[in-house]
């Protein structure tokens, strides 16, 4: 599962009801969370949100890692896991300052999970320039590969549309290439994540590489129904998939 959750709202407390309730209803095995904030304050607010998220979903291992720090902040990326995380590593993409666009650290963060014979799982969110995302999938692409050659389960937000740049470099250009898993169940219908109360952008994805790594079972929309009150789990809707390993 995939989520971006938006950690810089103002109304945090209710969110994280909302996103818990929609992780024990889902009960996904990994976890990629993407805008995970700690902010200074008391209550929910005053800690890290993977901590709080994991504590009350149930989820015994997680990971975060710090992209981007400020005065109010610290966001960045969280993973969070029913089975042991046995290996971290992380790809910081610093900022241009001369981009005007590119305006915060981004990073990836990658773990290998004690899964079948170990899953590897990898959660960015790039930035909102697109010289920066360009920049940063080739980073992202060849850093994977040397990590080892075992299959690679990427998430998160890339804030581009699959025809972008972005997106056609990691389907058509890495080698192995990615492949899409909503695409491969629904074609090039729907997807829409963003935003989450009229969603149009299809720009959160779940990928995974070498393509025959993972047969998709199932692709799904989810965080698409909002509480009485009107408040979705987050200004984005989240994505799960079911792959299983081809032959199991």
């Amino acid at each position: 599962m995939t989520l971006n959750i938006w950690g810089a709202s103002g109304n945090w407390e209710q969110r994280c009801q909302l996103i818990v309730k929609l992780l024990k209803q889902e009960q996904p095995d990994i976890v990629g969370l993407q805008e995970v904030c700690h902010l200074r304050g008391s209550g929910l607010i005053g800690e890290n949100q993977a901590v709080i998220l994991a504590r009350m979903a149930g989820y015994p291992f997680w990971h975060f890692v710090p992209a981007h720090r400020s005065q109010a902040k610290t966001i960045g990326q969280a993973i969070l896991s029913h089975y042991p995380i046995t290996a971290v590593d992380i790809l910081p993409f610093p900022r241009d300052p001369t981009d005007p666009k590119d305006t915060e650290d981004r990073v990836a963060v990658w773990v290998r999970i004690a899964l079948g014979q170990g899953v590897e799982f990898c959660v960015t969110h790039l930035s909102l320039s697109k010289k920066a995302r360009e920049r940063s999938v080739r980073q992202l692409a060849s850093w994977l590969r040397q990590i080892s050659d075992a299959p690679k389960i990427l998430v998160g937000d890339l804030n581009d549309e699959p025809n972008s740049t972005t997106l056609q470099f990691l389907l058509r250009e890495t080698k192995p290439p990615f492949a899409d898993a909503w695409q491969i169940v629904s074609g090039s219908t729907g997807g829409f994540t963003f935003p989450s109360h009229s969603p149009r952008h299809r720009i959160d994805y779940i990928l995974f590489s070498p393509p025959d790594a993972f047969e998709v079972e199932e692709v799904r929309i989810v965080g698409n129904v909002p509480n009485p009150r009107g408040v979705y789990p987050s200004d984005h809707l989240g994505l799960v998939a079911v792959l299983k390993f081809p032959g199991r």
